[in-house]
């Protein structure tokens, strides 16, 4: 085996290894992004109980699968936003924009946990895209929770209104 082979599999190695050490590190904030989530979904926006429909969450998580940018889901947010003229499900008690914010804080997380996996692995800092691709993780993260979250809390809303 030549020196170059040994060298690309040393790399893809240790890619690898930086790869599931970041997918350990988010598997361990679940707890607190899914808190941080439900306040959002109860306490601050109920937007549960808005005219926003699941399949307007199910559409948004779909977004942030097909891209490698929270930018574009923030921005689809902002466009769905600006479509609700009646302002009953994205603009109800401002959902959309807190959820924006929301999004844009998990950068500090996906940053923190870039570090600390490269300090653990003895790598050199983490560049911009390593930091954008573990906060497009936790974006997915949280969004993954919150279509379920926001799907049982319509369906439970639904329940309510057909036992009363």
């Amino acid at each position: 085996m030549i020196a170059s082979e040994i060298a690309t599999k040393d790399q893809s190695r240790l890619e690898l290894r930086r790869r599931m050490a970041l997918q350990r590190q988010i598997e361990l904030r679940m707890n607190s992004l899914i808190e941080r989530m439900t306040t959002l979904v109860d306490q601050e926006t109920q937007v549960a109980q808005s005219r926003m429909e699941k399949h307007q969450i199910k559409n948004l998580l779909g977004v942030a699968m097909g891209t490698p940018s929270v930018q574009v889901v923030q921005h689809y947010i902002l466009y769905q936003v600006g479509r609700d003229v009646a302002g009953n499900n994205w603009r109800h008690q401002e959902f959309g924009k807190s959820l924006v914010e929301a999004l844009g804080s998990l950068k500090k997380d996906a940053e923190q946990i870039a570090r600390g996996v490269h300090e653990n692995l003895n790598l050199p800092d983490p560049d911009q895209l390593q930091i954008d691709e573990a906060w497009m993780w936790l974006v997915r993260a949280y969004l993954g929770q919150l279509n379920r979250y926001f799907y049982y809390q319509k369906e439970a809303l639904r329940w309510q209104r057909a036992t009363s």
